[in-house]
């Protein structure tokens, strides 16, 4: 399941991917692919697993995602 220091790829709904690490707030920075666990997309892909679709309300509207892979931190020791 997704948390803390996970990695995961997400399908976006136009086919692209995009690769981002869940992360504490200080330490977030979108450019590099580092988001929040307390933001919106951070809050929702919390406990998500492989296969999940994941639906998030961001100021632009509702986005929605595939977790195509997940990476956790005991996956990659």
């Amino acid at each position: 399941r997704a948390g803390f220091g996970s990695t995961v790829h997400l399908r976006t709904e136009n086919g692209d991917t995009i690769v981002y690490q869940l992360v504490m707030p200080e330490d977030s920075d979108v450019e590099r692919g580092m988001i929040s666990t307390s933001s919106p997309i951070g809050r929702a892909l919390l406990n998500r697993e492989e296969g999940d679709e994941v639906k998030v309300m961001v100021p632009s509207g509702i986005r929605r995602f595939e977790l195509v892979k997940l990476i956790t931190v005991h996956d990659s020791d």
